[in-house]
This record gives C-alpha cells, sequence and structure tokens, in this order.
C-alpha cells in the first residue's frame, strides 16, 4: 500500500534526513524497502527480510521501539548480517493505517555522535517520529479516497458507455480532466490522445430539457444535444459535466420511438397485385439517394411508404423526420423547417431552436403535403434541394446536410402549377421518383388482411376477446367506396369493436351508419329481430347479395369460360353482364 505514494514517501526521507542529520528508511509491511537515505538509499526496492527483525517486533506490537545496543539485544539474534552491522542505534515507529500496519519508519545512527544525539532527546525523536508516520498514513488514507473516487469515476464513465452517452468532466478552467470512451469516440479523438481544452458553445433548446451545443475539435464542428451543468464540488478538477448525445444519434432514437414498432416493408399490409408492385418500386428505390414524390389520395399510407423506404435504405440507423407542411401557419413553417437564432424574430426562443432539416442530417426528411408549402418556402426548398446547404433564421452560417427528401401530397400538382401555386422546377427536382399509392376501394381483396389486423389490434387495446369477421361484414367493405381509404377502413373497424359484445361476432349490424347508408340501405341499430323475438339473419344491401351470387355460382361452376356460361345461366344474366359485374366487384381469381 505504501508504494502506491512511494514519491511522496521519498520525498518526506530525504527533508527529514536534512533536518536531523540522520539517514532515514522506511519498509513496508512486507519488508520491502519503500524510501532510504544514505546508505539505504541504494537498496530501495529491496527485501530486508533477513535483516528486519526489529521492524517485525514493532509491526507485530504496534509501538514505538528504540534500539541502544544493536547486535547485543535479543531481536537481533537471530539476525544473518548482524556481524556487516554498522549501525549505534535506531528509533523506529509503526505506520498505522486505521485497523492495519502498513509498514515502519525509522532513524538509524551510524555514529556515536548520533547516537549521542537522540539519546539526548529520546523523547522529542520518537514523538516527531510519530507524527511523520501520522502524517505517511493519512497520505496514504487520502490517496486511497481518490482512487476509490477514480474507480467510481470510471465505473460510472462506463455505465454511460453502456447507455449510449458521452460523458464529458471540465475542470474550473474549462478543460478536460475526464471523458469516457463514447464522448472520445463521438467527438474524433484518440484512445490515448490527451484532449486538452475545447470550446463547447450553446447553441439552442433541442426538446424538453435537452439542449444544442457546438464543440469544434480539430477545426470540425460537431453538434451535441445533451446538458451541461455545473458541479458542487470543491475539486477544481470537477466543475461541470457536459452528457450528450451526437445529432444524429438523439434524432434517430426519436425518430424511432415515433415510427413504433411497424415501419418497414412488412407494415405495408395487403396482397393485391398494387400493393405487391408498389412494394417492389420501393425496394428498388430504396438505395438510391434521389428525391421521392408520393402522391395518393388521403388515408392511402402515404409516410408508411416513406418510412417503408427509409427502413429499407442503408439510412435505417439514421433519423427519419417527417413535418406535414399544412399543419403550420406559414411563419412558423419556415423556422420548424430551417432553425434559427435567438433574436431571430418577435417572440423566438431565446436560446434559438434547431431546424427539421439539420435533424435529418444523415438520414431522410419526409415533407407531408407538400402542395400547401406557400411560395416563397419553395424557392428556400430548391436552394437546399440543389445545394443541401441552407442557413438558420437570423443567421448567415451555412449549415451543410446529408439527407434524402422524400415528399408527398394528394393534391393534384399540375394543376397547382397551372394556378400559379407551385412552382415547376421544384415539382421538376421532387419528382425523380414518383410513387402512387393505391385507393383502398381498388384493392378489395386487400380488405380482408386489414380488417383482420385492425380487429386484432382494437380487441386487445380494448381488452375484448378475439371476434370472427361476418363474411357479410367483409362483402359490405368491398363494395363501399371508402373515400378515407386505410384511415376511414380503420376507423370503421374500431368503431364496430367498441359496439360489439366481447368475443364477437363482427356482423353487419354494427356497421357505422356513414356505411350503410352510402350502400343506399339504412344502417340498423343492430340485427334485425324475427316475430319470435330470435335474432334473425342481417338484412344486405342488394350489391352485397349480388356479389355473394356471382362469387358462389362461378365457385360451383368453375371460372373458366365454359363454368362463366353456366353460372351466367344459373343467375338468369347474360354472359356480358356477368363480365360486367365481375369486373365491377373485382372478384379475383374469375
Amino acid at each position: 500500500m505504501l508504494k502506491s505514494i512511494q514519491p511522496y514517501v521519498k520525498r518526506y526521507a530525504r527533508v527529514i534526513a536534512k533536518v536531523v542529520g540522520i539517514d532515514v528508511e522506511v519498509v513496508d509491511a512486507d519488508m520491502i524497502r519503500i524510501a532510504g537515505t544514505g546508505i539505504y538509499e541504494q537498496g530501495v526496492g529491496e527485501s530486508i527480510d533477513q535483516e528486519g527483525e526489529v521492524y517485525r517486533h514493532v509491526m507485530k506490537s504496534r509501538d514505538p521501539f528504540i534500539m541502544e545496543n544493536p547486535r547485543e539485544h535479543g531481536l537481533c539474534g537471530s539476525c544473518q548480517r548482524k556481524d556487516q552491522c554498522r549501525e549505534t542505534m535506531s528509533v523506529c515507529t509503526p505506520i498505522v493505517d486505521g485497523a492495519d500496519v502498513v509498514g515502519v519508519i525509522g532513524l538509524v545512527c551510524f555514529s556515536d555522535d548520533e547516537r549521542k544525539t537522540i539519546l539526548q532527546n529520546r523523547e522529542t525523536y520518537v514523538d516527531f517520529l510519530v507524527q511523520i508516520a501520522a502524517l505517511i498514513a493519512h497520505k496514504l488514507r487520502d490517496q486511497r479516497q481518490v482512487a476509490e473516487a477514480q474507480d467510481f469515476l470510471d465505473l460510472m464513465m462506463q455505465v454511460m458507455d453502456v447507455y449510449n452517452r458521452g460523458v464529458v468532466v471540465f475542470n474550473a478552467g474549462g478543460c478536460i480532466s475526464y471523458i469516457n470512451r463514447l464522448a472520445r469516440l463521438e467527438l474524433g479523438l484518440e484512445p490515448d490522445e490527451e484532449p486538452g481544452c475545447i470550446r463547447v458553445e450553446r447553441t439552442g433548446d433541442f426538446f424538453s430539457d435537452l439542449e444544442e451545443f457546438t464543440v469544434n475539435v480539430h477545426g470540425s464542428r460537431r453538434s451535441l444535444v445533451g446538458r451541461l451543468e455545473e458541479l458542487p464540488s470543491a475539486n477544481q478538477n470537477f466543475a461541470s459535466v457536459l452528457v450528450f448525445d451526437s445529432l444524429p444519434r438523439m434524432t434517430q432514437r426519436m425518430s424511432q420511438f415515433s415510427a413504433g414498432e411497424h415501419s418497414g416493408l412488412n407494415a405495408i399490409l395487403g396482397k393485391s397485385r398494387s400493393l405487391i408492385r408498389l412494394k417492389e418500386q420501393i425496394r428498388r428505390v430504396a438505395a438510391s439517394t434521389s428525391t421521392v414524390l408520393i402522391t395518393g389520395e388521403s388515408g392511402t399510407g402515404k409516410e408508411l411508404v416513406a418510412r417503408a423506404i427509409h427502413a429499407t435504405s442503408d439510412r435505417a440507423d439514421k433519423p427519419f423526420i417527417a413535418i406535414n407542411c399544412g399543419a403550420l401557419p406559414d411563419n412558423l413553417l419556415e423556422s420548424e423547417l430551417f432553425g434559427y437564432t435567438k433574436g431571430a424574430f418577435t417572440g423566438a426562443n431565446p436560446k434559438g431552436k434547431i431546424g427539421k432539416f439539420e435533424l435529418a442530417d444523415g438520414g431522410v426528411i419526409f415533407l407531408d403535403e407538400i402542395g400547401t408549402l406557400p411560395l416563397y418556402l419553395q424557392v428556400k426548398l430548391l436552394r437546399v434541394l440543389q445545394e443541401r446547404q441552407f442557413c438558420r433564421l437570423g443567421s448567415n452560417r451555412l449549415i451543410h446536410v446529408d439527407i434524402r427528401v422524400i415528399a408527398a401530397t394528394n393534391d393534384n400538382l399540375s394543376d397547382l402549377i397551372d394556378q400559379g401555386h407551385f412552382r415547376e422546377d421544384l415539382f421538376y427536382r421532387l419528382n425523380v421518383i414518383p410513387l402512387e399509392t393505391p385507393p383502398l376501394r381498388n384493392r378489395p381483396e386487400d380488405m380482408e388482411v386489414l380488417g383482420d389486423y385492425f380487429l386484432h389490434k382494437y380487441c386487445e387495446r380494448f381488452g375484448k376477446r378475439p371476434a370472427p369477421m361476418d363474411d357479410a361484414v367483409l362483402d359490405a367493405f368491398k363494395v363501399y367506396n371508402w373515400p378515407g381509404n386505410v384511415r376511414e377502413f380503420e376507423n370503421a373497424i374500431e368503431y364496430m369493436v367498441n359496439m360489439m359484445p366481447d368475443g364477437g361476432p363482427l356482423h353487419p349490424g354494427l356497421l357505422p351508419r356513414k356505411l350503410l347508408g352510402s350502400l343506399g340501405h339504412g344502417a340498423p341499430a343492430s340485427a334485425p329481430v324475427a316475430a319470435n323475438g330470435e335474432e334473425s339473419l342481417p338484412l344486405l344491401p342488394l350489391k352485397v347479395l349480388e356479389r355473394r351470387a356471382i362469387v358462389a355460382a362461378l365457385q360451383h361452376f368453375g371460372s373458366d369460360t365454359k363454368g362463366k356460361k353456366l353460372a351466367a345461366e344459373s343467375l338468369q344474366i347474360g354472359i356480358a353482364t356477368l363480365y360486367r359485374k365481375i369486373k365491377e366487384y373485382d372478384i379475383a381469381g374469375a
């Protein structure tokens, strides 16, 4: 243990020897010489086990001891080197650390004058030596506390590594006194590099109680998100601490949280040809960096497609930032997209704010309802698409970003261009890869898959037992126009699960009134009731019954040419009418 403070003990030994004019020796509990002056200086680090009976006695008794007659005292009887011993006297005392004796410090005389000096003031020299031993023990305790604090700090830094957070501790002068592995990695510092001082600048609020910081390391500016806190420590080496994430890592966490569990191709549910074709297109364009324009009616899942492109690409581990351009007023939209510095405009956050384009650096930004973007912002967006750089509001500093832009709209952009509401050059920049999400009414074969998924989802959410879906409900779904597409479809299922008894079934009497009303049939409050009070078969729209009759006939006679002729005869309709009905009802396999 004394070896951990050996430089300190050596310095003490030299000072004592100069002050009292007598050589000093310090050994530890293993009888290793830790410090020495005079003839003992060359033997530092060596064992004195064969000649240390006096020191062993002192460590055992835990009391100071004066050897007045070396070579003649009983303790020297077993010493193997007593014949070569030139000592005339020694005074020694144990170094005690709590319950442990960690060593011995001794004054060793080699002349009669030195011996006489000590004998004349023996109590003074003993007290002096006891005080020196206490100082060494105190220094040892301080060293151990520092080592324990360092070990604890190392452990805490490892914990922060596990939780993927960078940690930098600054001293009172603003220089780094401690930095963990992840912080070195994020700041581009080598494992053994002395970090020195770095300038940390607050550049704005980020989210909740987190702030955005900019640091300059080796001439490279890096954006960080985290908290910088002052430390209530008297130790000048621990004045403040910065706990942070890199900006891309933080935005990636946020985008993963907002995406939920399903954001890839598997989240696009359906088996129709149009949907299979759309998924194949997503696979082909995912690896590209080209801009994508997704068109389609409201509720067809355009953001789902954008997230699938991101999840399938090599940017999947980078941020996905979505913003609805139609959901914010024009004056707020610009600051949301590009961010601003402090004092940029009246009412702005005094710390400034980071924009969505900067958050998306390295990943994907999804601009929904792009057709609502005002013309002056279309100009700025065009510049970002061309140059991949922009300035925050109130700043002249260019910010370079590596982003992929995916835009979406349910508007006809060509009409908006003709009306002067949308820039033609921006349209061409956005429409590099056009994708279209098909409306639900054009893919009725997907309704069974979607219905099962939403039915189980809401049964689980509302704590109801899984319910079967009546075939008549599915038939009713397939003839409805679905102006709200999948979003309206999901809402209908949610409504019906709310209305149905625990365990179902999901029957037509539970259909929303608007759904049945659009089919030319009033929505009953419940299934029809017969005169005897028992529930009878539900009333169905004629189109539903007609489709079911055609499907049954084709299943009976077959869907080849001969089977269709027989089916038409059995239904008492012409073969041309049958073909027209098959197309109208999108009867699969016919």
